[in-house]
């Protein structure tokens, strides 16, 4: 059965020429090519959960339930472990795919001074992802060792599969500049640079595992590589949270590049101005822009374990008899069970974990007045055998913008396939939107929710208030910078 997967890049507002600070999410060039020369992000949220695997059926879902107290979802017993669960799963041989992200966007600001544009934002990011993890994983992960159908059958999973999570805090700042202009011809580029603290890290990773699950008790295995790693501010030995005193357990650095073209409606202006606020908004046929995203990692070294595989086999008996009541206890095990000592496999050691990175195009047209459609593709990098994965992308973006109102209806292909569609309004400085709209409205299957809201204040490129003095000299339009 196909599922959908949505994507979780804000699409509806970020490509905007009124995303100001937010834009540089996408592509940091934009920041230059704003509507405004003045943007603060004073708070904003978004969420995103979703996968391809675990949902709750349409017919019985209802997003007011997540509004209760204690939300309560018809559960159904399940026909093979006869537990009573509130949650089907897409059982088929389809590699499995989840990825979340809460990010709280906190102070954030960009100005454009005309040739340059200057930006910094704070957030903190909580994400997971579980990339092209096997079904029959998935399948036991989720029903446990009871589902007998799966036993006795030797499964080989040769692919790279991983699951990761972080939660850090990101402090960026972002410089966006004129590359060259002739004519019409307008060229610019940007970079965003962000200093990372890590909270916690998790981390799994598998290339090779050759398995058997004979009956509920037992796991055979022939042949494991791979690792995991864990960086928490838990006191492992008791599970104890040491917040706030251990709040960073890692650094790293992160960067996006971005690169932007125009072809303006007019050439470009030598007027010159008394103050930044006069500078008029350029308007454009067409933009076409590139950027590669969330390159960087950070790196654990606080409170950090590690297990890492290469050709190691064990058999596993009394497997739901055991009681892990610690992370010390769950580590120990494992290292008991593959090498016979239950310290000898677990490694103090730092590591690192990727960003997740993609790279992006987009594509914006000036169909007339203030309609716009914008097109982009996002496609994910990985470049350890820890990182993050983003979900793969293309979509097509109508919108509708001025000053005071703005309207968006994104339409989005999951992993170049699976369809969904989005919404998103501006009025004022309120931004809200969303990049999955049949989520709260049980149009399919429930795998999960994408919303983002933003409060800003907002200074558009032209308009002084009345307040400012104009410019001498005629406006003039040449060929040449």
């Amino acid at each position: 059965m196909v599922r959908v997967v949505s994507g979780q890049e804000m699409t509806g507002y970020v490509h905007s020429n009124y995303a100001g600070i937010t834009g540089s999410f996408i592509n940091p060039a934009s920041i230059l090519n704003s509507k405004l020369y003045l943007d603060i992000n004073l708070i904003g949220l978004q969420l995103h959960v979703d996968n391809n695997y675990v949902y709750l059926a349409k017919d019985e879902y209802r997003f007011s339930r997540f509004l209760e107290k204690d939300p309560q979802f018809p559960e159904h017993i399940h026909p093979i472990t006869g537990e009573s669960k509130s949650i089907y799963d897409y059982y088929n041989t389809d590699l499995k795919n989840a990825y979340s992200q809460i990010r709280v966007m906190g102070p954030s600001a960009m100005y454009a001074l005309g040739n340059q544009a200057f930006g910094i934002s704070t957030s903190f990011r909580t994400i997971v992802s579980g990339h092209q993890l096997p079904y029959d994983l998935a399948k036991f992960a989720i029903d446990g060792l009871r589902f007998y159908p799966q036993h006795r059958i030797n499964y080989i999973d040769e692919i790279d599969f991983r699951a990761s999570g972080m939660a850090f805090t990101e402090i960026a700042g972002t410089y966006s500049f004129v590359i060259s202009r002739y004519n019409q011809e307008h060229w610019s580029a940007g970079i965003t640079v962000k200093a990372l603290l890590g909270s916690a890290g998790v981390y799994g990773f598998g290339d090779n595992i050759d398995y058997l699950i004979p009956n509920a008790d037992t796991i055979i295995v022939y042949k494991a590589n791979g690792s995991v790693g864990v960086s928490m501010p838990v006191d492992y030995a008791n599970n104890d949270v040491l917040l706030p005193r251990n709040f960073v357990q890692g650094f790293g650095l992160g960067a996006d590049i971005g690169i932007m073209y125009q072809k303006k409606i007019q050439g470009h202006s030598t007027k010159a101005y008394s103050s930044i606020c006069e500078i008029p908004f350029q308007q454009y046929f067409f933009r076409f822009g590139a950027s590669l995203l969330d390159v960087g990692s950070i790196k654990f070294r606080r409170n950090t374990r590690m297990i890492e595989f290469e050709d190691a086999h064990a058999n596993m008996y009394n497997v739901r008899g055991k009681d892990f009541r610690s992370v010390n206890d769950l580590l120990r095990t494992i290292s008991y069970e593959f090498s016979g000592d239950s310290n000898a496999m677990i490694r103090e050691s730092a590591f690192s974990i990727a960003l997740p990175s993609a790279v992006s195009l987009q594509a914006d047209v000036r169909v007339m007045g203030n309609f716009y459609i914008n097109s982009s593709v996002i496609h994910p990098l990985v470049f350890k055998d820890a990182a993050l994965v983003r979900p793969a992308q293309v979509s097509l973006t109508p919108r509708i913008e001025s000053r005071i109102l703005e309207f968006a209806l994104p339409f989005t292909l999951y992993d170049y396939r699976y369809p969904q569609l989005g919404l998103s309004a501006r009025f004022h400085n309120i931004v809200i939107g969303t990049d999955k709209l049949g989520g709260f409205f049980g149009m399919n299957d429930f795998t999960g929710l994408d919303f983002y809201v933003m409060v800003k204040l907002q200074n558009a490129k032209g308009h002084c208030g009345g307040k400012a003095k104009f410019g001498c000299g005629n406006l003039e339009y040449r060929s040449k910078y």
